[in-house]
Formats: C-alpha cells, structure tokens, sequence
C-alpha cells in the first residue's frame, strides 16, 4: 500500500455563496443559443472583453495567458491559411488553431434526452475529422441530458468517442449528477481500450462530493466529505478530503490518496509507485538545484492553493460576474 497526503491551508468560503455561485452556473448554462444547425452562438471578443478583465480582476483568470494563446490561435491559422506548410507543420498547426466546438444534435435545449457534440473545430468553424465540404466530423464526445432540474436533481451522460445510434460501443464513459436539494455531486468514468486482454484495459472510477457533509465536518469533526475511488485489474485507488477548521479561522483541508495493488500484482505496484516517487522527489531537487524555475510538485500544491485563496476571496462578487456572463450568452449572434 502506498499512501500520499498533502493538507491545504485554505482560505473559508460561505456556503451560502457557494449556492449561489452554483444557482449562476446554471444561470450561464441556460442561457446559451444555438444556430439552425445546432452550432453555440458565442459573444465576440468585443463583448466578452470586459467580463475577461473582471474575471482577471478577480484573480478568476490569468488574462496575460489567455491573451497568448489567443494571439497563438490567430498566428497559426494566419499561417495555415498564407502558407504551405509540410505535414507534420500543418498538424501542429492545426491543433494550436483549433478552438472547442458545441453542437445541439438533437432535442431541447437541457432538456431531457437532449444529445450535444463537444469537438474541436478549425479556425472557419469545420469540426475536427471533417471531409473537405464540411460533411462528417462532430464524433468526439457526445453528452446526454438525462434529467435538469436546477432545484433537484440534473444529470448527464457522456461519451468518447460519441456513438450515439451507431450502435458501437465507446471507448470512455461516464455519467455526472448533481442533486440540488442535497448538495451532492457525482460523477463516474468507465474506460475500455479496444484489443485484447479487456481486463487489463479496462478501468472505473467514481467522485462523490458532499456539500452539507463539507460544512457539517467543519463544525463536527473530519467525516471525508469528499471520496474518490478507481478500480483497474492491477490496483484500487481511493482518496478523500477532509476540511478542518484551523485556529486561524482559515480551513486546514487533508487530502489523501491511498493506492493498493490487487493480488498478485500487489509488489509490482508497489515497486513501481516507489520508483515513481524517487523520480519526482529527484526531479525536484534537480530543478531547485539549477534554479530553472521550472515548477516543482511542492511549487504545484502552493499554487493551487493561492489559486483557490483568490477564488474565494473573489466569491460573493462571482454571482454578478456569472448573470453578466448568461446575458452576454444570451444576446448573442451569428458573427457578421
């Protein structure tokens, strides 16, 4: 058994801002608009430009990143559309220009058995896997809508790549579900590669995150209200987190993974868990060493630790900034 921890100090969030950040995202879901052909209508960059620069204001976005890569994205699709670029440079090119898609398929708008299509598109718009007329492509991940009620219970299935009605079965599954009225998430993924030996190529995991039981271990000691667990032929993952009030009146958050080899696959697990930790614990004296500033495992936890402080700090301003946001998404257009 392997058994890795790292305890967070973590900045409180009030759960009541914490519902109504919720109640605003599925505000913004609701408010999106889809074309004739079941393509998302998205803002342009003139209208989503202030809401980025409350956003970054809010420590919610890194404004300096997102304007590189938007500015890579219009590189690389100037590039492919001015040049003649060799294969292999056309296909890197191809990726940095490509931008996430989404399709109503088919169905109303998050309502029940309504079929989306998440994929990537090229810079005119032509989903990845396209023939040259446009025909074809939108086969990446398919997300049913199985159940939306923003005050009960909302549900989705997802897979990868999308089968719907073809009658092939996927290679990642899964499903997630959010019970409004209990403050419960979860979430599951089921993984089959295609050849042979499916036991050892397949694998499961589940998320469950318990919003009441997150403020009830605050007040009455660490029940985990948060539990993960993966199942593979050779192992079995689970982990959880635990808040705990500090002294400071900040949250003192536990996470713990735990991971067990399965029969007679227990000692190569081990070994190979303790390899890969040697590794890491190398390659961060390594880096601290040259001072490259590459970030290290220890450099990683921090930030996501600050990113989660400026997160909260932000929070009751999060609820204007989501309405704005479902306005803007509703007002949308087809570009000019």
């Amino acid at each position: 058994m392997t058994r890795l921890s790292h305890t967070f100090d973590l900045s409180p969030a009030d759960r009541e801002t914490v519902d109504r950040i919720v109640a605003g995202l599925y505000e913004v879901a609701a408010a999106c608009r889809f074309d004739d052909q079941g393509r998302l209508l998205t803002p342009d960059e003139e209208a989503l430009a202030p809401l980025v620069a409350r956003a970054g204001e809010l420590g919610l976005v890194d404004v300096k990143a997102r304007e590189e890569r938007l500015a890579q994205r219009e590189s690389a699709a100037a590039e492919l559309r001015e040049g003649s670029p060799g294969p292999e440079r056309r296909e890197s090119l191809e990726i940095l220009a490509s931008r996430l898609g989404l399709r109503l398929r088919s169905g109303g708008h998050l309502r029940e058995h309504a079929h989306y299509l998440v994929t990537e598109l090229s810079p005119e718009g032509v989903p990845a896997g396209a023939g040259r007329d446009g025909s074809g492509g939108w086969s990446s991940t398919g997300v049913t809508v199985t159940s939306w009620d923003p005050w009960g219970r909302a549900s989705v299935e997802y897979a990868l790549p999308d089968t719907a009605g073809t009658g092939e079965a996927p290679v990642t599954w899964g499903s997630a579900s959010h019970d409004g009225a209990a403050g419960t998430l979860d979430c599951t993924l089921e993984v089959r590669l295609p050849g042979r030996g499916a036991r050892l190529r397949s694998a499961s995991g589940a998320l469950h995150l318990d919003l009441d039981a997150w403020y009830a271990a605050l007040r009455n000691g660490p029940v985990p209200p948060v539990h993960l667990s993966a199942t593979h032929a050779i192992a079995r993952v689970e982990g959880w987190v635990t808040p705990v009030p500090a002294p400071s009146g900040r949250w003192s958050v536990e996470a713990v993974l735990d991971v067990r080899g399965r029969g007679l696959y227990k000692p190569f697990v081990a070994a190979a868990l303790w390899a890969t930790r040697v590794s890491f614990r190398r390659r961060d004296a390594r880096l601290r060493r040259e001072g490259s500033g590459e970030p290290t495992v220890a450099d990683g936890l921090e930030q996501a630790g600050r990113a989660w402080d400026a997160a909260a700090r932000s929070a009751p301003e999060i609820p204007e900034l989501l309405a704005d946001l479902a306005r803007v998404l509703a007002e949308a257009r087809h570009p000019r």
